[in-house]
């Protein structure tokens, strides 16, 4: 082989190389489309939920004790198994379900959403954070409700259960 013909082969070579990598980034691109396009119509679908129409029914309001337990993560510095306990203050505004949460006298959050023949779908989204927190509550009976608290971030999720009871 001539000097021609092994640097032909390297230009090649080098050229296969780059095609392959374009191939990849071009696969990423669109794994990461797909999840933001899966992200949006997750947050649109959020919102959805909280404009449709929901039940009036003054027996879930009042204060409850909310105890979570997480079963499931992907996100750094969150671990299966790790608990938090919140107390919860009940209230309607108009057909909309207002959720105050306080850890101790401190508010940490307020959830918005409604009460469906299912059970409590609330939903609080932070734009700062880019974090949408979706929580479902089913009533067992008078003074007891059990559901779920997803987080979901940018890059991961943890998923709580959750037992909350009316607090007397």
């Amino acid at each position: 082989m001539n000097d021609r013909e092994k640097r032909l082969n390297q230009r090649e070579e080098t050229q296969s190389q780059k095609q392959e990598e374009l191939l990849l980034w071009e696969n990423r691109l669109m794994l990461k489309e797909k999840e933001l396009n899966a992200r949006k119509n997750l947050l649109d679908s959020t919102s959805k939920t909280i404009d449709s129409a929901g039940i009036y029914d003054p027996a879930v309001t009042g204060k409850w004790l909310i105890k979570m337990r997480c079963t499931e993560t992907s996100c750094d510095g969150s671990a299966i198994g790790d608990t938090k306990t919140e107390q919860w203050d009940i209230t309607y505004n108009k057909n909309n379900i207002v959720v105050t949460a306080f850890v101790g006298d401190k508010l940490t959050r307020i959830y918005n959403g409604l009460l469906k023949p299912a059970g409590l779908v609330l939903a609080d989204k932070q734009s700062a954070t880019e974090s949408v927190i979706q929580i479902n509550l089913r009533p067992i009976s008078e003074n007891r409700m059990e559901g779920t608290r997803e987080i979901i971030q940018k890059n991961c999720r943890i998923v709580y259960l959750l037992v909350a009871e009316r607090l007397q």
